[in-house]
């Protein structure tokens, strides 16, 4: 089975500043669970146009994990499992088909 890699990024304020973290830890566990593990690459900044047009500003962590492509279903359940637990209207996700992933030993 070919491997993607999966780019998802969790908010860690609500859009109404209320904290995140035990809604990330939550989804973080779940990953772990599914897939064995992941990567937090960091915290970005970003902004985005609201519905309304307003602009938003966001700051998120930023995950990786490679998982079999045909899992990729169960990955977007989870973080609409974490979306439901928030007031996001979404959740960013970017899987990269055929990744070369390799354990250097």
């Amino acid at each position: 089975m070919a491997q993607v890699k999966a780019v998802f990024e969790l908010p860690v304020r609500d859009n109404d500043g209320r904290d995140l973290a035990a809604e990330i830890r939550a989804a973080e566990a779940e990953v772990y669970r599914r897939f064995g593990g992941w990567r937090r690459r960091g915290t970005v900044k970003g902004t985005y146009r609201m519905p309304d047009g307003t602009q938003a500003f966001d700051e998120t962590a930023d995950y990786a994990v490679l998982l079999d492509a045909d899992r990729v279903p169960e990955l977007e359940q989870v973080l609409r499992d974490f979306r439901a637990g928030t007031k996001q209207e979404s959740i960013y996700l970017e899987v990269t088909p055929d990744v070369d992933a390799r354990k250097v030993r």
